[in-house]
């Protein structure tokens, strides 16, 4: 297995990623979280592979730098791959598909992924996303309009937000 890592700068700060480039590129772990942080929060199966630092993770920076200029769904271009059971990928894969400059909340959100019982365990798919903002959970907001939490902190899902075209949250 081949893994890179990454930092990729945006107006509101770094993002690190790890990508595997064993066949097709595949982000593995990415946020807006120091690099060495990141590798901490990796499951183990990736750690006794060599890591390398690549400066140039090209169609990476395209797609991060496609978002910043304002192709709000240039994320769905990335393959993404992470650890988690039925219900957290289900969340996932549904977060995958909310248009940039959209918001759907935490009720929704479980409801999509299969199980409109489960609010509190979509909340915990967001807060347990290792691959954010590709997989965008800042997209996530609470029933009735409150931003709700995020795990760079509630200001930068303000921004991000914000820079998605949302200016009505609370």
């Amino acid at each position: 297995m081949k893994l890179l890592t990454h930092e990729i700068s945006t107006p509101w700060g770094k993002i690190a990623s790890v990508v595997d480039v064993t066949n097709t590129p595949t982000v593995i772990g990415a946020g807006f979280k120091p690099l060495a942080k990141l590798m901490k929060q990796l499951p183990e199966k990736y750690k006794e592979f060599e890591i390398k630092k690549d400066t140039k993770l090209d169609g990476v920076t395209a797609v991060v730098n496609d978002w910043v200029d304002g192709d709000l769904d240039a994320f769905a271009q990335l393959k993404v791959l992470q650890p988690g059971g039925d219900f957290m990928q289900s969340c996932w894969k549904m977060l995958r598909k909310v248009k940039g400059g959209k918001v759907i909340s935490y009720a929704d959100l479980a409801q999509k992924a299969g199980n409109a019982k489960a609010v509190r365990a979509a909340g915990s798919a967001c807060a347990k996303n290792l691959i954010a903002p590709f997989i965008p959970c800042h997209r996530v907001v609470k029933t009735g309009g409150a931003i709700g939490n995020y795990a760079f902190g509630v200001s930068l899902k303000k921004l991000l937000l914000t820079h998605e075209g949302i200016h009505n949250l609370r």
